[in-house]
């Protein structure tokens, strides 16, 4: 499982849907799917820590 599945994985377990967590994190719908589709490795790290936070995950954990 490569690390954009994983984090697909981790909000859907916490969340209803990627657009109530793209809300609740406070990021646009459109970067949430754009990290998962293009990889995270091409988001700004402001953005990775956000969705860890939220998540309550270490970012190593990803």
């Amino acid at each position: 499982m490569n690390r954009e599945q994983k984090l697909r994985n981790i909000i859907l377990d916490k969340y209803i849907s990627l657009r109530k967590f793209a809300n609740a994190a406070e990021i646009p719908y459109s970067t949430l799917t754009t990290i998962l589709e293009r990889g995270i490795a091409g988001a700004s790290f402001d953005t990775v820590i956000k969705i860890c936070r939220v998540l309550e995950v270490d970012p190593k954990e990803i």
